[in-house]
């Protein structure tokens, strides 16, 4: 039984490793997509603005952002997927840990039995030590 509990508590660890990577995977695709948003938010600030170059770089702006927004519509799938892969590594997680700790507590219940049963066993083994010298 020692050995399922270690083994159930390995494959936590390995678990909680995954659900990490896979939160960290997860936090960069946000990033980038953040990053897209706000590259795009600060081009059409700049095109909205007055500047003595405004026209200039108006033609490379419009590319940018066009880039910008299909490098977002690209990301946001990925990022969607992503989020349900982490959802799903979170219920694997969950559920390993639900499994150790019942295994935890079965060991627990199963080692405190044993223990009430020596107990008992010397307490019967002193009690009739004790009549054997009575008589």
């Amino acid at each position: 039984m020692r050995d399922r509990v270690r083994s159930l508590k390995r494959i936590l660890e390995v678990q909680r490793h995954l659900h990490n990577v896979e939160e960290l995977k997860f936090a960069r695709l946000k990033q980038k997509v953040d990053q897209c948003r706000s590259e795009q938010q600060a081009l059409s600030d700049a095109l909205s603005g007055e500047g003595a170059l405004h026209g200039l770089f108006l033609d490379m702006t419009v590319r940018r952002i066009k880039s910008l927004q299909q490098e977002e519509g690209r990301l946001m799938p990925e990022l969607e997927a992503q989020a349900r892969v982490l959802v799903e590594h979170g219920g694997r997680m969950r559920n390993s840990e639900r499994l150790s700790e019942e295994l935890s507590r079965e060991v627990r219940r199963e080692e405190e039995r044993r223990d009430l049963e020596a107990l008992l066993e010397a307490r019967l083994a002193q009690d009739s030590a004790s009549s054997e010298q009575d008589q």
